[in-house]
């Protein structure tokens, strides 16, 4: 009976010791995530002026690294096969987004080209700016300028401030001859300017390209997916990227060199304005090509010229004809989605230009590729899992 008495179970029982256990791993964990919670203050203050920067790199990242990173990096571990894997990564990194630099600032050297007189080269041109000489910037400038007059006459209501544009070519030519100055200055200050945003998108985005892809890869697999789920994502990713590169990057540019070619070589109209104009409105899906060259066959005839103006029309028609087939050869071969998917991705261009400004242009593509590629991922998963009692 005294045995009966006895209480069920003592402190040193299992049973005990692992209640005891539960609820000091819980304490634990409440506190780490109160301290979390509490760093969560500082840490907004810390990234609230980063977090354009991060977006934008982070998209810049998404759209290029099948496109810059990948091919560059198998080119280094052909050539580079004994190097430390971290290593060949980083200066594949830094060698891709030196590339992507290239890239973005391929419109910049088709200005210094047009601004680079009959006397004188590119080279010459770009060796003033770099010394400071006047001559140099000052015909980089006035290029900017007609080029600028020019788009005005073939589209009057264009909201385009030609004194501002000019403003804006003079602040970049400061900042860039004065790099070092401009970033601490945006680093001290927070003085903002495109050549100091520009270079932070750029270091964050190099280091992405570095070491993004083994993170993502880290995270899927903490996430339970096996080693074969993870490199479908990575495919189907970069399917859909080469997808929108071919219908949208790819396809406007082609349009605005066509549409400039003519306007240039048959109408006698400055290359570079049709050719911006052409590649921006070349992303409007059906009419966008026939925007730019009814305003330059308009522009034609009313200057007396109705023969010419007639063949320019023509020559677009057929030309945008022709870019229209090698477009929907090219999107059957990469990846079996519909016109559907050009028209979203064109909605993602325009809503990210009007939410955050010409970084938009990166950042509301990136939202639509990576929304509709998580899309088909899980429902390939969902599949997978329907079809897995069958396989059994």
């Amino acid at each position: 009976m005294a045995e009966c008495d006895q209480p069920n179970s003592s402190p040193d029982d299992p049973l005990s010791l692992k209640r005891k256990a539960f609820w000091m791993i819980w304490r634990r964990r409440t506190l780490l995530i109160l301290a979390l919670l509490l760093l969560l203050i500082p840490l907004y203050g810390t990234f609230r002026p980063l977090f354009e920067f991060i977006l934008f790199a982070v998209s810049l990242a998404a759209l290029t690294y099948p496109v810059f990173f990948r091919p560059i990096e198998r080119f280094g571990k052909h050539f580079f096969p004994r190097l430390n894997e971290q290593r060949r990564s980083e200066f594949c990194a830094v060698l891709s987004t030196l590339t992507l630099l290239l890239v973005l600032l391929s419109p910049f050297l088709l200005l210094l080209l047009q601004a680079s007189g009959p006397g004188s080269g590119i080279t010459e041109t770009i060796w003033s700016l770099a010394l400071g000489k006047e001559e140099g910037r000052d015909a980089l400038v006035e290029s900017v300028s007609n080029g600028v007059s020019e788009i005005q006459s073939i589209y009057p209501r264009l909201p385009i401030d030609r004194e501002k544009t000019v403003q804006f070519v003079t602040n970049l030519i400061g900042d860039t001859r004065e790099f070092s100055g401009t970033f601490l200055e945006f680093l001290f200050k927070g003085t903002r300017g495109f050549v100091a945003e520009l270079t932070l998108a750029l270091i964050a985005l190099s280091f992405l390209y570095a070491h993004g892809g083994s993170f993502l890869t880290k995270a899927m697999k903490m996430g339970g997916f096996n080693k074969e789920e993870v490199s479908s994502w990575f495919q189907l990713h970069r399917k859909i990227t080469l997808r929108l590169l071919s219908d949208t990057v790819l396809t406007s540019l082609l349009r605005g060199i066509m549409l400039a070619l003519v306007g240039h070589f048959v109408g006698g109209i400055f290359f570079l304005p049709v050719f911006f104009l052409g590649a921006f409105i070349g992303l409007v899906p059906v009419v966008g090509s026939a925007m730019v060259w009814l305003p330059l066959s308009s522009l034609v005839w009313s200057r007396g010229e109705p023969v010419t103006a007639l063949v320019m029309a023509a020559l677009c028609l057929f030309l945008n004809y022709l870019i229209s087939r090698v477009r929907a050869k090219m999107g059957r071969k990469l990846h079996e989605q519909g016109a559907w998917l050009s028209f979203l991705l064109f909605l993602g261009i325009i809503g990210g230009i009007l939410a955050y400004g010409p970084q938009g242009f990166v950042i509301g593509p990136m939202a639509v590729v990576l929304a509709y590629g998580l899309t088909r991922f899980l429902a390939t998963q969902s599949n997978s899992k329907l079809l897995q009692p069958d396989l059994d």
